[in-house]
């Protein structure tokens, strides 16, 4: 272990804890989803997911759901306790953690098109 992995280790600092994805989660087909990434500002290393997807999909995302389409990667969103990055698996696709905070505002989102970026997670929504 290095001197930055002790020192991250020793004041708690470091990469959020990845996410479990439950055995069972609901598949919804949508008919548009797309996954790109964004750096946050020019001098940080942190990303942005923005997630394009059809509007319809906004009133699944609160639970243990994966929106899917015939060619694209999945998209999971996981309930979860503790906060999260979303990150990309390589054989599930992208998983996305909600908390308890992320489904309220996800909840709180108006129906129908629009561009959202959620201030609770790195995720920005564009619904078709």
């Amino acid at each position: 272990m290095g001197l930055l992995e002790r020192a991250r280790k020793l004041f708690g600092i470091g990469p959020a804890p990845l996410v479990d994805v439950p055995a069972r989660v609901e598949a919804v087909d949508v008919d548009r989803l797309h996954v790109h990434t964004a750096r946050i500002s020019p001098d940080s290393n942190e990303r942005l997911v923005i997630l394009t997807v059809s509007a319809g999909a906004l009133e699944h995302m609160g639970k243990a759901v994966q929106l899917t389409h015939p060619t694209e990667r999945a998209v999971t969103f996981v309930p979860v306790k503790q906060a999260a990055d979303p990150v990309l698996d390589p054989k599930l696709g992208w998983i996305i953690p909600v908390t308890p905070e992320t489904a309220a505002e996800l909840a709180a989102l108006p129906p129908g098109p629009g561009e959202h970026e959620l201030s609770s997670l790195h995720l920005g929504l564009v619904l078709v």
